[in-house]
């Protein structure tokens, strides 16, 4: 009973292979190997596999992973630092998977999704969501971080975000782009906060200076228009017709206020608006957020609804009727 123990506890802080977790999903996209999911044990031999057969890759795409197995996270972001590979962030890239990132000699953010929604976040080590300073010790995580990061990292940041207490809190990292939405692109995040990352303790800095990433140029993986927000994007392209982050003009004190409401939501999302301005209907965190904020604008309104705003942008265009209300 007492081995079982022992063994139970290394398979929990994941010195142990677990045979049965979902591997990490590898798929080609040009010069680029895509990563995504759940990082365990055998990534280390399938990745480098991957990339022993197809010397041509020459970037790293790291896509919506909450992490995983830490050892493995290190070994493989010493594996991209070892042959010189670009690693990105598209999507999230939480926890183990911000080791990998770390290992890049080139690291970017990737315009595949919408900036408030690629992140990369950083935390310690934990066993049943509690943290583990042990853990945190035995693999050197600030020594580590502060090496394969470089010199703009602060020390204090690191050891703040190494002793979160819960797994589900972090240092998160957004692309600047992501600042028109939320003024700032870093936050310290302790994982109770009742939306993330708008409740999140705001922070003062960046992922470029602090050396997170070594360059403000957005990548755009060659799968990106498969994704389902290169296809609304495609589908609803901005207009330029008005600045997101005001309500709509003309409109009254309640639209406005649930504008700044749909300003919070999570994506997918979309804002419709009558043609008189009179009403207006939001869907958020929803596929069918589009088609369902213009059937309830409709239906309180009793006449045609158009898309206002979806996602990150403006989609609005009024006709020429209309002008003197912008």
């Amino acid at each position: 009973m007492r081995i079982l123990g022992v063994l139970y506890v290394l398979l929990c802080a994941g010195l142990l292979p677990v045979r049965n977790a979902q591997a990490m999903q590898l798929a080609r996209a040009g010069d680029a190997l895509v990563l995504s999911g759940e990082i365990v044990y055998q990534d280390l031999a399938r990745v480098r596999d991957a990339l022993d057969r197809a010397p041509q890759i020459q970037v790293i795409v790291l896509r919506n992973s909450m992490g995983g197995n830490s050892w493995t996270g290190y070994r493989l972001g010493e594996l991209f630092r070892e042959r010189g590979l670009t690693t990105v962030v598209s999507g999230h890239c939480v926890s183990s998977c911000s080791r990998l990132f770390l290992g890049g000699r080139e690291r970017r953010f990737a315009s595949d999704y919408p900036a408030a929604m690629t992140y990369v976040g950083f935390h310690g080590h934990y066993d049943f969501g509690k943290l583990n300073t042990e853990s945190v010790a035995k693999h050197d995580l600030v020594q580590w971080t502060l090496r394969f990061a470089g010199k703009g990292l602060d020390r204090a940041l690191v050891e703040r975000w190494a002793a979160i207490p819960t797994r589900a809190g972090d240092v998160r990292f957004y692309p600047d782009a992501a600042r028109s939405q939320y003024g700032v692109t870093t936050f310290y995040c302790v994982g109770s906060e009742s939306r993330r990352p708008q409740r999140c303790e705001r922070l003062a800095t960046d992922a470029l200076s602090q050396g997170i990433i070594t360059s403000p140029a957005m990548y755009q993986s060659a799968d990106r228009d498969q994704l389902r927000f290169g296809t609304r994007e495609r589908q609803w392209p901005s207009t330029g017709y008005a600045t997101l982050a005001e309500p709509p003009k003309g409109v009254s004190a309640p639209i406005a206020r649930d504008y700044r409401q749909f300003l919070e939501a999570a994506f997918p999302r979309g804002f419709a608006i009558s043609e008189d301005r009179r009403f207006a209907a939001w869907r958020g965190n929803n596929r069918a957020a589009n088609e369902e904020a213009i059937a309830a604008c409709e239906r309180s309104s009793r006449q045609r609804c158009r898309l206002y705003a979806v996602d990150d942008r403006v989609v609005f265009s009024a006709p020429p009727s209309a002008q003197k209300l912008r």
